[in-house]
């Protein structure tokens, strides 16, 4: 979208963000539902990727050893 505003509405592009926003970008309605019998391992994936929000690069943390145990434990 970028690119479409640099290049403005004179060659093609659009002024704004805002204008190139309305006319190229799209938001998709669809839900998607779980897979009943993986529902433990989402439940699992979730607290660990919500705990990633805060501790993510700061290396004060075994969430990686985390995350293999739950690939390992759903094979």
């Amino acid at each position: 979208m970028f690119g479409a505003v640099a290049a403005g509405a004179a060659k093609g592009g659009y002024d704004s963000i805002v204008e190139a926003a309305k006319n190229m970008a799209r938001v998709r309605e669809e839900t998607f539902k779980p897979i009943p019998e993986n529902v433990a391992v989402y439940d699992k994936l979730c607290h660990e990727y919500n705990l990633l929000h805060d501790y993510f690069g700061r290396g004060a943390n075994d969430v990686m050893k985390r995350l293999k145990a739950i690939k390992e434990e759903a094979r």
